[in-house]
């Protein structure tokens, strides 16, 4: 693997940093550790692992000398995204992610040679996945060689969720570097001929990018729920205040369809939950909602405590409904009403999956009927308390 680190960099290192070793078999960090540096490999080579929703780790890549280790993290500040395990005695030099960040912000030609290197990032990305496709037929080569229809069943299902892994991790990175790209030139505007209307296309470009993250976030939490390790954090707080503060953080989404949303809950209504993954199950409701609401329309959010044994929320539209047949399996990943009236209609067939596999956790359920008098549909969720 060539180096892909452009010398003013390897200088910043050779200036900055301070020497790491690693002896073979060594961690330099865990998945899901905090990006607190950025390192330069002098020598040796990394092993990289991940472990999204499988039992075992997954080798994705090595990390050669001559690469940069964590830049991405640095500027995103985001967890870890994989393991990395020394395979040889490896020589590393670190920086700070702190000071990481100001160099780049004081340098601008650290900036450009950053933006210029990516394009080698995405061509590794781009050849990983044809190495993956591959992979793929030879594996299922293999499987066909197995005797037993267990055995054959057992290996694809273990197999679907390593190549699943591994497609979502491939797809963050060059996500990651996309958006990590647009964060840098936005300083270079006054370089441009139009500043307005770059900023407009970069802007509308990072959007793009977050929406795509938003989309790789919920398959890595749908695989935890589906393996049963996403881990809960339960907590009793009021739900009457998340639900108001949601309806008032869509109504800009809403004002182009002249939408409006009303919330009714009880005041102090309160629930014990994850905030966050609840948070997140209400958001994919109300998108489901929005998307399917005509304009000028009106969407309801209700929730109410049933007998002091639980807890529902409710989200109403005035959209076409959902058919009669169509309603166990619009909870199922990847599935999308199948009705004429629906056929023009965009969506991954993620969002009500995760719903029902985030309520399914709080040991809940979820389920969707008519709206009144037989307009739209209703959206239930309803999870136990005590």
């Amino acid at each position: 693997m060539e180096s892909i680190i452009p010398s003013d960099i390897k200088s910043l290192f050779h200036e900055n940093g301070t020497e790491v070793i690693l002896e073979t078999g060594e961690v330099l960090f865990h998945q899901g550790d905090a990006s607190d540096a950025v390192y330069y490999v002098l020598s040796g080579s990394l092993a990289v692992y991940i472990t999204h929703g499988i039992a075992e780790p997954v080798l994705l890549n090595c990390v050669e000398a001559g690469h940069l280790v964590g830049e991405l993290g640095a500027i995103t500040q985001d967890p870890r995204s994989a393991s990395l395990i020394a395979t040889s005695r490896v020589v590393l030099s670190r920086i700070p992610t702190s000071q990481f960040r100001a160099l780049l912000t004081d340098t601008l030609s650290l900036v450009e040679t950053m933006v210029s290197s990516t394009r080698g990032n995405l061509i590794s990305a781009d050849t990983a996945r044809i190495h993956l496709g591959n992979t793929y037929q030879q594996a299922q080569k293999r499987v066909h060689r197995l005797g037993e229809e267990k055995e054959q069943l057992q290996e694809l299902l273990r197999l679907r969720d390593e190549l699943e892994s591994m497609v979502v991790h491939d797809l963050r990175n060059p996500l990651n570097t996309v958006s990590l790209v647009l964060s840098l030139l936005e300083p270079l505007k006054d370089q441009v001929k139009d500043p307005e209307k770059f900023l407009l296309l970069t802007g509308m470009a990072k959007a793009a990018a977050q929406s795509m993250m938003k989309l790789i976030s919920m398959l890595l939490d749908i695989a935890r729920l589906e393996a049963g390790k996403l881990v809960l954090n339960i907590a009793e707080f009021d739900l009457s205040a998340m639900l108001g503060e949601l309806a008032a953080m869509q109504q800009i989404q809403v004002m182009r369809k002249a939408i409006q949303i009303v919330t009714q809950t009880p005041p102090g209504l309160m629930v014990k939950a994850d905030r966050d993954v609840l948070w997140r199950v209400v958001v994919n409701m109300l998108d489901n909602a929005i998307k399917f609401a005509p304009e000028k329309s009106r969407i309801e959010v209700m929730a109410c405590s049933i007998d002091n044994q639980a807890v529902r929320i409710s989200i109403t539209d005035e959209g076409p409904g959902i058919p009669a047949e169509e309603r166990k399996r619009i909870f199922e990943k990847f599935t999308r009403v199948n009705d004429a009236e629906h056929v023009t209609r965009v969506g991954t067939g993620l969002g009500l999956a995760f719903c029902r596999m985030a309520v399914e956790a709080h040991g809940g359920s979820m389920w969707v009927d008519d709206g009144p008098m037989g307009v739209g549909c209703c959206i239930y969720a309803q999870i136990p308390q005590g």
